[in-house]
């Protein structure tokens, strides 16, 4: 029952609510369609927050992207075991560095009132998640090795899977349940992309450099 809500209900229902809910958001209050950037009421501890976690995590999630859009070449490179162990080890920097990050963002809505305006319970669930996520990622990478391997001969097979419509869950019922809750952790994070500020994800600002420079000046007595 756990094993079908995981890795069949969890999945689908996410792609649902994107597909369905984040064009609603966009045409219905696209003021909405934000970051809600907080720089200007604190800056120095989410410099130190959202660098380290952009810097670990995008990497990370390109190479499990890479990982579904070409596991042929992808098994042919790690069957070199220089290549392979020099890659888990990069693996698991990033993920301590994403970690480290979202540390530093959950930390800081904590400790600056300030913020506490512009911090909803969407905030606190989605760092939590975040933080579970990549958490339960450096332990499979620390007690599950070579992760960057058998991902490649369990993982995406089941991707690919869900993707025909056709979900395969024997590739994954067999795992701890450590990887269970990373996996669910993902489902989880991509059903609430659209009630979140992650939602910024899915835009990318290229009209913004062709826009004027903004003059900003300051009222003083």
């Amino acid at each position: 029952m756990l094993n079908n809500f995981i890795f069949i209900v969890l999945p689908y229902a996410a792609l649902a609510l994107v597909i369905f809910v984040t064009p609603y958001r966009f045409f219905s209050n696209r003021l909405t369609w934000s970051a809600y950037s907080t720089q200007f009421l604190e800056s120095k501890t989410l410099f130190w927050g959202i660098n380290p976690w952009h810097y670990g995590i995008i990497p990370v999630l390109a190479a499990h992207f890479l990982g579904v859009l070409a596991p042929g070449p992808l098994k042919v490179f790690l069957g070199n075991q220089t290549n392979l162990v020099v890659i888990e080890s990069i693996g698991l920097a990033l993920g301590l560095f994403a970690v480290f990050g979202c540390l530093g963002l959950l930390l800081r809505r904590v400790n600056a009132p300030i913020l506490k305006r512009v911090t909803f319970a969407s905030d606190w669930v989605l760092l939590y998640l975040l933080l579970a996520q990549a958490l339960t990622g450096v332990y499979i990478a620390t007690f599950m090795r070579w992760g960057s391997q058998w991902y490649l001969h369990t993982a995406v097979p089941y991707l690919w899977s869900l993707a025909s419509f056709n979900p395969q869950i024997e590739y994954m019922t067999d795992f701890p349940l450590v990887f269970k809750l990373h996996a669910a952790c993902a489902f989880l994070i991509v059903a609430l992309l659209p009630f979140t500020k992650l939602v910024h994800l899915l835009y990318v600002p290229v009209h913004f450099l062709m826009d004027p420079p903004i003059l900003y000046r300051w009222r003083t007595k």
